[in-house]
C-alpha cells in the first residue's frame, strides 16, 4: 500500500539508505498541465541511479530522480518542474523569493516530493552545496534580463554556472547536469547579456564536459517575456517601436515543448556533453511576429513605427547605466534596454544539423496558432470570443444583430 511504502521510504532515509530521491514534485499549475496521462519508467531512464524506484510511473510513483532545479519558480522552471514531478520524480526548488512566490510549486507532485529551500543565495557555495547533496539531476535554468546594482549579468551568466559547474564536478554523484542558455548567443556578440550566456556555457562545457547545454529559442507561454510585451506596447501603449524594420529571424518555440524536452534528454545518453537548439517549427522576422499578433488582437491600426538601431541604442543606452545603480525597477521592460535592441537586431535560429527536438523524439507546436497563442486571444479588442463586431458581423444571426445595433 502507499502508506506501507511510505514508512519503508522513511525508515529508510532515517538510516541513511537511499538518496534523498526527492523532496519535490508538482502538479498542475499550468493549462493542460495534469491533461497527460504519459507513464515514464525508471528503466526508461538514462541514469545508473541505485535508489529506491517504485510504482506504475505516475506522481504517486518513485522515478528514481532527485533533481534540484535552480530557477524552479521562474516562468520556464514552473513547468520543467511540473513535468519531472509528473513521472515521481523528487524536486529540491532553491528560491530566494518570498513563499507566495513558489506555493504553486508545491501542488504539482505527491504529497512530499517537492522540497523547498528559502533564502537561497547563487554566491553561497555551501548552501548550493547542500542544494545538490542528494541529487543525481541538476539543472541551472537561472537568468537574468536586466543588470540592477545587486547582481550583474556577469554574476548570474558567468560566475554563476561556473561556481555551480565546479561543485557539480566534485560532487561525484551527479549523473546529469543540465544548463540552460539561449539561441543566439556568441562570445562577441555585441550584447553584453548574450556574451555573458556565452562566457557561462563555455566554462560550464570545460569544467564539466558531460554537460547537457540548452539553447531554446524565445519561449511564449502565458508567463512569457515575449508575447506579453509585444502584446502590452501594442495594446496599451502609444506606439509599438521596432528596430530596423524588425528583419531578424527568428525560432519561438512554445513553454510546455521547452518543458517536455527536459525528461526527454534524461531518457537519452546521447544527449550528454551536446549542445541542444530548442527552436521552433517556424522562422519569423520580428516584423512578422508583430504582424500575427496585430491579426490575432483584432486591432483597427497598425501602431508600429521604425526606428534607426542607433537612435534606439542611444535613447535606451543611458537607462542602462540607471538600472546597474538602482534595485530592481517595476514595470521595467527588457525591450527597453540597448541589449534587446543589439539581440532583436541579430537572428536568433538553430545552426544547420543542430540537435533539437527531432532528435529527442518531439514535434514542436508552432507559436502562430492553437495554444501558443491562446493567451494573445484574451486581449482581443471586444472580447475574446467576438474579437472586432465590425470584422465578424456576418457570421453573426440577425436575432443578436438587432441588439449590438450590428449593420
Amino acid at each position: 500500500s502507499r502508506l506501507a511504502g511510505s514508512l519503508l521510504t522513511m525508515l529508510a532515509l532515517a538510516k541513511g539508505a537511499v538518496p534523498l530521491l526527492g523532496e519535490l514534485a508538482g502538479s498542475g499549475l499550468r493549462l493542460a498541465a495534469a491533461s497527460s496521462s504519459v507513464r515514464e519508467f525508471s528503466s526508461q531512464l538514462a541514469l545508473q541511479n541505485q535508489g529506491l524506484r517504485a510504482g506504475p510511473g505516475g506522481r504517486s510513483s518513485v522515478s528514481g530522480i532527485t533533481a534540484t532545479v535552480f530557477g524552479a519558480n521562474g516562468f520556464v522552471g514552473s513547468y520543467v518542474v511540473n513535468e519531472l514531478a509528473k513521472f515521481g520524480s523528487q524536486v529540491v526548488t532553491p528560491y530566494r523569493s518570498t513563499e507566495n512566490d513558489v506555493q504553486h510549486l508545491k501542488q504539482m507532485g505527491d504529497l512530499g516530493q517537492l522540497v523547498m529551500l528559502g533564502d537561497f543565495d547563487i554566491r553561497d557555495e555551501e548552501m548550493v552545496k547542500y542544494a545538490i547533496s542528494r541529487s543525481n539531476v541538476v539543472i541551472n535554468m537561472i537568468g537574468q534580463r536586466m543588470e540592477t546594482m545587486n547582481y550583474s549579468f556577469d554574476d548570474v551568466h558567468v560566475r554563476w554556472p561556473e561556481r555551480l559547474a565546479k561543485l557539480v564536478a566534485q560532487a561525484g554523484h551527479v549523473e546529469r547536469f543540465i544548463h540552460f542558455s539561449e539561441i543566439g548567443v556568441a562570445l562577441d556578440h555585441p550584447s553584453r547579456r548574450y556574451a555573458s550566456k556565452a562566457k557561462g556555457d563555455a566554462l560550464v562545457r570545460e569544467i564539466v564536459p558531460s554537460a547537457t547545454i540548452v539553447r531554446p529559442g524565445p519561449i511564449v507561454g502565458i508567463e512569457d517575456h515575449f508575447y506579453n510585451y509585444m502584446v502590452y506596447n501594442l495594446s496599451f501603449g502609444v506606439i509599438a517601436p521596432i528596430v530596423d524594420d524588425g528583419a531578424a529571424k527568428l525560432q519561438p518555440t512554445w513553454v510546455r515543448d521547452v518543458a517536455d524536452a527536459v525528461p526527454a534528454m534524461l531518457r537519452r545518453q546521447e544527449t550528454k556533453g551536446q549542445t541542444v537548439y530548442l527552436a521552433g517549427p517556424e522562422t519569423l522576422s520580428l516584423r512578422e511576429v508583430y504582424d500575427v499578433l496585430i491579426r490575432t488582437l483584432r486591432l483597427h491600426s497598425d501602431d508600429t513605427i521604425h526606428v534607426p538601431k542607433a537612435l534606439a541604442k542611444a535613447v535606451l543606452s543611458p537607462m542602462d547605466k540607471l538600472r546597474r545603480s538602482l534595485p530592481g525597477l517595476p514595470m521595467d521592460s527588457p525591450f527597453n534596454s540597448a541589449d534587446f535592441v543589439e539581440e532583436s537586431t541579430h537572428d536568433r535560429v538553430a545552426p544547420p544539423g543542430a540537435m533539437g527536438y527531432e532528435a529527442l523524439g518531439l514535434k514542436a507546436n508552432t507559436v502562430t496558432d492553437g495554444l501558443a497563442l491562446e493567451p494573445v486571444r484574451h486581449f482581443r479588442v471586444g472580447g475574446y470570443r467576438w474579437g472586432d463586431m465590425a470584422t465578424v458581423a456576418e457570421h453573426v444571426p440577425e436575432s443578436i444583430r438587432k441588439y449590438y445595433n450590428i449593420k
